[in-house]
């Protein structure tokens, strides 16, 4: 069972005859030595209490143990978890499990930065509440117990005034709270704020552009360094993050970071970008010469705070194995918003954190899939294999993509039936973090393996295509780049084409549409409208990756234009924006045709997802809805150019997305446009299940 350890031991092997354990004091720091006799008795040596920690996590993972000869240390000194996503955090009973994982995963580290606590980055000024610090008091004493490092990132940058005294002393004394608690190590956090000083004052004091920013950052690192922790004896480096935290080479800001940053500090680092497939030590060396610091790499994997539809469950990849004698001290793994699914990246990081030159991604995954899995590991395995791809533009599961490909072009695809219905069978696991993946796995792979049938000569269509209305119900996806496509196409090939007869609508779309802009096409057609290119149009639709400057054109002939897609350019907007985890909208002007009846909040979306808005410049426009977070005008009116622009975003109608209610206010819209007399009559309506031809001829 030793080959299934995670993280991977160091020397695994047979003890040779009365051979000894090594001495405590040669081994390097957290490192511990283990003999198994054959007679079942354990000895263990270790240089410290984290040697001791790790050398018992490892035998607890030892379920026959035998004879054998454990010698382990690791190579990296950090090495944890940042919660650092966008997104609901983590509850605080999930951090207490976060806590004992990490003991088993020998992990030493973690970093408190949930985006969505008021406390660490809105209002970083503000002390916590008494019941919110005993919470996190409670949290600190349970990293302890473990062995872990409760790391507070403290994230000022959003408004503070660096050149005011008075803002660094409201900045040490929320520190000061938080060190009251046993919290030993405070980071400061830069991130994600404009890249150059917005204060009048700062830009007096320390200069313009991003050289200005670095000058600012580093003084309030030193003197924080200065003031708050030297005077407390906190004599561990100050972990920091910039605002330059993504790329490898010299920049003015980090220039002059460098310049004013403490010597010792050290700099979180995402990698060449800032969601990265490949990590080397090219890039370590380069930008460990451009910050003229040692780093930690903030690893955003397995986050998937920007695609909450996916879940990441495969290993770590692309990281280089080549880490000794560089400037990289550590990794923090930035996880997913759901935290059972995150466990199987967090094991993998941990196990490669622990011995980069012997890192197997292969043998990693296996390790984390057994590890977390337990005794579902078996039944889960091909829904986590359908899981594992990465980086996120990476195709999602090439093999099941190819076998697919295959059965369509009437090529030998065996074992494709086998792969669809181990992930189907995955059903009957009942994972609660991980319900979503798995019920909508099964699902579509059930209306696949249907298909499939069908495709052979051996099902329905009726009976493929109601699976397939089921499977695409679910906000989360598993292999959605391939499954959902495979059962379209047979269901083309297999069902009655419709022919639409009414209005014609110029769709303006990329070259190849995605399966949300297709389904747009699906419901106008299904509605009984035609979308041919070479049609005059009643109607205009604007959808993303169109060509802006043919859209603009077929605009200014004055056809109604409904767009979620250069807003700006066609003067639907003063600014084209667009904000993620948005669920729903408030319907701000019910009496309004384009409200369609419904009223107060609105769930739009089925899942937290990317929203389109508009900043309207007419007098005219009316705003029908705002999107719920922030209130940015999500429907917008302007009746002088018979115009809406609308919130749907690049995956537009997906079913897996849009609640019925979004499509409602979808067709509330384009009957507006359209007006009375391009309405489809009753009898011309069609089911929107229905197989109507999708042309893609869009422009």
């Amino acid at each position: 069972m030793a080959e299934a350890l995670i993280p991977q031991p160091r020397v695994v092997r047979a003890p040779r005859e009365a051979e000894a354990l090594p001495a405590a004091e040669s081994l390097p720091p957290e490192g511990y030595a283990v003999l198994i006799d054959a007679h079942g008795a354990v000895s263990m040596v270790a240089p410290d209490a984290a040697g001791e920690r790790h050398a018992r996590a490892t035998l607890a993972q030892l379920s026959s143990p035998g004879p054998l000869l454990i010698v382990d240390w690791p190579e990296l000194p950090i090495r944890g978890v940042i919660e650092g996503f966008y997104g609901a955090p983590w509850t605080h009973e999930q951090r207490l499990e976060l806590m004992g994982l990490s003991e088993r995963l020998k992990l030493n580290t973690y970093v408190y930065g949930p985006k969505d606590d008021p406390y660490h980055r809105i209002d970083w000024r503000t002390p916590y509440p008494s019941a919110e610090l005993a919470r996190l008091a409670e949290l600190v004493a349970a990293a302890a117990a473990h062995g872990v490092d409760f790391v507070y990132a403290l994230h000022p940058a959003m408004s503070m005034r660096f050149s005011d005294d008075a803002e660094h002393a409201l900045l040490h004394a929320k520190a000061a709270q938080l060190h009251s608690i046993g919290i030993g190590t405070i980071a400061l956090l830069f991130d994600d704020v404009p890249a150059e000083l917005t204060d009048d004052r700062d830009v007096e004091v320390f200069g313009t552009g991003g050289r200005g920013l670095g000058l600012a950052h580093g003084a309030t690192c030193a003197r924080f360094e200065r003031e708050f922790m030297a005077p407390r004896g906190i004599s561990r480096p100050l972990l920091m993050v910039p605002t330059d935290y993504a790329g490898d080479d010299p920049s003015p800001y980090r220039t002059a970071l460098a310049e004013a940053l403490p010597t010792t500090a050290r700099v979180w680092w995402t990698g060449h970008d800032v969601v990265v497939g490949t990590i080397d030590r090219d890039d370590i060396d380069r930008a460990g010469a451009a910050f003229e610091r040692e780093l930690v790499l903030w690893d955003n994997f397995p986050v998937n705070d920007f695609d909450r539809t996916r879940a990441f469950l495969g290993p770590l990849h692309g990281r280089t194995t080549h880490v000794a004698d560089s400037a990289l001290r550590g990794v923090t793994v930035n996880p997913m918003v759901e935290f059972e699914p995150s466990a199987f990246g967090i094991a993998s990081a941990a196990d490669w954190a622990w011995d980069t030159p012997g890192y197997d991604e292969s043998r990693s995954a296996d390790a984390a899939l057994r590890f977390v899995g337990g005794a579902d590991a078996e039944a889960l395995a091909p829904l986590v294999a359908a899981l594992s791809s990465w980086p996120p533009s990476a195709p999602q599961f090439p093999g099941l993509s190819a076998l697919l490909k295959a059965a369509l072009r009437g090529e030998p695809h065996d074992g494709l039936a086998a792969l669809l219905h181990g992930i189907a069978a995955a059903g009957t696991v009942r994972r609660p973090g991980l319900q979503p993946w798995i019920d909508a796995g099964s699902s579509m792979a059930s209306a696949a393996a249907a298909a499939l049938r069908l495709l052979h000569g051996s099902n329905d269509a009726a009976s493929v295509r109601a699976l397939f209305d089921d499977a695409e119900s679910h906000f989360a996806g598993v292999a959605r780049d391939s499954l959902p496509a495979f059962v379209r196409e047979v269901l083309r090939r297999h069902e009655p084409a419709a022919s639409p007869t009414g209005a014609a609508i110029r769709v303006f779309s990329r070259p190849e549409p995605t399966a949300g802009e297709l389904e747009v096409l699906a419901h106008l057609h299904a509605r009984g409208y035609r979308t041919s290119a070479t049609d005059e149009p009643a109607l205009v639709i604007v959808m993303p990756g169109s060509s802006e400057e043919s859209a603009v054109a077929a605009a200014a002939t004055g056809t109604p234009v409904l767009a979620w897609a250069h807003v700006a350019a066609l003067g639907l907007s003063t600014e084209p924006e667009r904000i993620l985890t948005q669920t729903r909208i408030d319907i701000v002007e019910p009496s309004h045709p384009l409200a369609a009846g419904l009223s107060g909040a609105v769930d739009v979306y089925r899942g937290p997802w990317f929203m389109n808005y508009a900043v309207p410049g007419d007098d005219d426009a009316i705003v029908v809805a705002r999107t719920t977070f922030e209130q940015r005008p999500a429907i917008v009116h302007y009746p002088s150019r018979d115009a809406v622009a609308f919130f749907f975003a690049k995956d537009a109608a997906s079913r897996w997305l849009v609640t019925p209610e979004g499509l409602r206010l979808f067709d509330a819209a384009v009957d507006l446009l359209l007006g009375p007399s391009e309405l489809p009559r009753g009898d011309e309506l069609q089911s929107p299940l229905s197989n109507a031809p999708v042309n893609t001829d869009i422009s």
